[in-house]
């Protein structure tokens, strides 16, 4: 029974694939694992209880956006390297534009030219913890507008998950176009 153990359940098949049985053989292979000197030392390790799962949902569109950083990605042309998405939690439409630099300065000019000015206000926009995103800045110019800001669990970026999707969609096609052209990444964000 060497190997790796995939948490409590797997010792549990591979012993009762083997022919055996008895009543408390799941809570011993769960203690087992747990006294594993190696699955304690290159386990994941979680650091935070996750949060309470609870629903996100949207009425209309543009009434709740999610908005995440993507980067460092090579350096291109004004030194841009990072870039800022949003997106719709309702029609799942995304915005993003290119920076050099990830600064709460940034994300404000950024939502008011890009979400506020083309959409309207929205409600609600999900974020995770990131410095630019939770600094006095930006939670001033959202109150101002009147927008409500929440923000995802620490270390669980699955609590804004329109916004990592789209990060994933973003990704997957300027891959694709960059490798294909041989461009830069800037100049085929708007084709993406």
């Amino acid at each position: 029974m060497c190997g790796s153990h995939i948490g409590g359940r797997a010792p549990v098949y591979k012993v009762a694939r083997a022919g055996y049985f008895w009543p408390s053989l799941r809570n011993d292979c769960v203690n087992w694992v747990q006294k594993c000197d190696g699955c304690q030392r290159h386990a994941t390790l979680h650091h935070s209880p996750a949060e309470r799962l609870h629903s996100i949902l949207s009425p209309w569109p543009f009434n709740k956006w999610g908005i995440d950083i993507l980067g460092p990605f090579p350096i291109a042309v004004r030194q841009l390297k990072f870039l800022i998405v949003v997106v719709d939690y309702f029609s799942k439409w995304i915005e993003a534009e290119p920076v050099a630099t990830i600064s709460a300065e940034k994300v404000r000019t950024f939502l008011w030219k890009n979400v506020v000015c083309r959409y309207g206000v929205p409600q609600m926009l999900v974020s995770d913890n990131g410095t630019q995103f939770a600094s006095a800045r930006v939670r001033d110019f959202c109150k101002k507008v009147g927008i409500q800001m929440t923000f995802t669990s620490v270390e669980h970026p699955q609590s804004n998950g329109q916004a990592e999707s789209a990060n994933k969609v973003i990704l997957t096609g300027l891959k694709k176009r960059v490798q294909d052209s041989g461009t830069s990444w800037v100049e085929e964000l708007p084709q993406v």
